[in-house]
C-alpha cells in the first residue's frame, strides 16, 4: 500500500504542467482570497519530479502571496498515463454535481462575517430559487407541471432548471 502524506516543498521546487488544459487565470484571485481566509487547506498534487498533477491555481495563488512552501502531496508509482488521466479527471468531476438551491440559501444566510460575494455568493441571487412545500408535486400532475414549468438560469454557474 502506498502510504501519502502531506509535505511542504518550496515553491521553487515545484514545477507546472506546461501542457495544462485548464485555463485558471480567472479563478486565480479567488483562491487568493480563500486561502487569506481560511489558509490553505487543499494541497497541491505533485508527481516524483515536483510536477504539478492538480493544483496549478493553488500554486498561481501561492505565487502572487508570495509563499516559499506550501504542503503538497507526492503521488508516486502512477504511470503516465494515470497522471495525465487523473489530471483531467481531477478538473471533470465538479462538472458533474450541483446545487441544492434551497439549501444553499440556508448555508449563505447563516454567514454574517465573511463576505461571500468576494466568491460569488450572493443570497439574493439565490433567494427567488428556492422551493417551497407547494412546489412538489404528485406524479399524476407532472405532465401537466412540465407542460407549464418555468426555466430559471442560475447567475453563477449557468445550470438551467425547473421552478
Amino acid at each position: 500500500m502506498n502510504k501519502r502524506e502531506v509535505v511542504y516543498l518550496n515553491l521553487e521546487d515545484i514545477k507546472p504542467y506546461e501542457n495544462n488544459p485548464r485555463n485558471n487565470d480567472e479563478a486565480i484571485e479567488k483562491v487568493i482570497k480563500s486561502i487569506d481566509e481560511f489558509g490553505f487547506t487543499n494541497p497541491i498534487l505533485v508527481d516524483e519530479d515536483n510536477i504539478i498533477i492538480a493544483g496549478h491555481t493553488r500554486y498561481e495563488a501561492s505565487k502572487q502571496l508570495e509563499l516559499k512552501q506550501v504542503p503538497c502531496i507526492v503521488l508516486k508509482n502512477l504511470t503516465e498515463e494515470q497522471i495525465k488521466a487523473y489530471r483531467l479527471i481531477d478538473n471533470k468531476t465538479n462538472e458533474y454535481a450541483s446545487w441544492d438551491y434551497n439549501k444553499l440559501v440556508d448555508e449563505l444566510s447563516d454567514i454574517v462575517n465573511i463576505d461571500m460575494k468576494e466568491f460569488n455568493f450572493n443570497i439574493n441571487d439565490f433567494e427567488d430559487l428556492s422551493i417551497s412545500d407547494e412546489d412538489f408535486i404528485l406524479d399524476e400532475e407532472l405532465e401537466e407541471k412540465e407542460k407549464k414549468g418555468k426555466m430559471v438560469k442560475c447567475p453563477h454557474c449557468n445550470e438551467e432548471f425547473e421552478i
